[in-house]
């Protein structure tokens, strides 16, 4: 793992050019080997820069799963630039600040606190950026592909289209502190610790990929497919639906005019652009309603409404009752 650190800022937004920088440091391989990464419990990461603060938290475990949680604040901005030798799932968490990721130093998507993204790491190199004079704290999970690919069996392939996929928001508004205390609080002291935060990263991993699969799922089961711009603007909407783009934005990434795609889209789909959006989300919400563990909040958010009160009344118009009236119906069916 490289990184290297700069002296420009860039503009704000996402995704998000990164100017060129000019290297002064690097954190390579050795030095996390000198941070004892082989010894299954945590280790810890420094950068020797005297106008700032940061730390690396990290652990790896069973030479599958890697946590780390950082933080940066410094004069300068900090790059990072990173090779993984294998195949690697990312599960990054937002806790402070904002951060930029992705696959080009040109084009990287903004990591806000509260945010949950998905990146999937197919050989390619891997861009972290984060600017001057703000702290910036997130936290990574790492695991291979084809670890998590263990638990499919012939019938679910329906869901590797979920690791084909360059990066996902899975989720915004999250306590994401709450989500990762589990691992940041266990010790690590013995094996016992060491299943325990397996258990725990893999149930993260689990819980979080749900939502992308049950997307998946009503992509292929529910839509035809095409090969051509529409379909393209669909797929968009699906991978960013806490985060649409404008209809005029979205037009321009699929090289037509926002009427004339309003005009295919309506007939492809039989409803305009956003229209056909609103009755993807509360599609995509009842099938999280089913699942308790999610409050309505979360729900909500998961589907990309910008309230809990906007969901509701959204999901009344349309379903005839309340989101908590569907669930307790969904739950009295289910024991039934």
């Amino acid at each position: 793992m490289n990184q290297t650190f700069g002296l420009s800022r860039p503009s704000i937004g996402a995704p998000a050019a990164v100017p060129a920088l000019m290297s002064v440091q690097q954190i390579t391989p050795q030095m996390h080997a000198a941070g004892d990464a082989g010894s299954m419990c945590w280790y810890n990461l420094q950068l020797p820069d005297p106008k700032g603060s940061n730390h690396f938290r990290c652990f790896k475990l069973a030479e599958d799963i890697c946590f780390t949680k950082s933080t940066y604040q410094s004069e300068t901005p900090l790059q990072s630039e990173i090779d993984y030798p294998v195949e690697t799932t990312l599960l990054v968490f937002g806790l402070t600040g904002e951060s930029r990721l992705g696959f080009s130093e040109n084009s990287l998507n903004t990591i806000k606190a509260g945010d949950i993204w998905l990146f999937n790491l197919n050989g390619r190199t891997f861009y972290r950026y984060s600017c001057a004079n703000t702290r910036h704290e997130m936290a990574v999970l790492k695991i291979p592909t084809s670890r998590l690919k263990r638990a499919y069996s012939d019938q679910d392939r329906l869901f590797d289209a979920i690791f084909t996929m360059d990066h996902a928001q899975v989720a915004s508004r999250q306590e994401n502190s709450r989500w990762i205390a589990p691992l940041i609080d266990n010790p690590l002291h013995n094996p016992f610790d060491r299943m325990k935060a397996e258990g725990r990263a893999l149930e993260l991993l689990a819980h979080w990929l749900v939502p992308l699969a049950q997307s998946v799922y009503l992509t292929q089961s529910k839509a035809p497919t095409y090969s051509n711009p529409v379909e393209r603007a669909r797929q968009i909407l699906i991978t960013a639906i806490t985060n649409p783009p404008t209809l005029d934005a979205l037009a321009r990434d699929v090289g037509m005019s926002h009427t004339r795609l309003n005009r295919n889209f309506k007939k492809t789909y039989g409803k305009t652009v956003f229209s056909w959006l609103r009755a993807y989300r509360l599609e995509l919400a009842k099938s999280y309603l089913s699942d308790v563990a999610h409050s309505i909040t979360e729900v909500a958010h998961l589907c990309g409404f910008s309230s809990a009160s906007h969901f509701t009344q959204a999901f009344r118009q349309q379903e005839g009752l309340t989101p908590i009236d569907y669930r307790s119906q969904q739950m009295k069916h289910h024991h039934d």
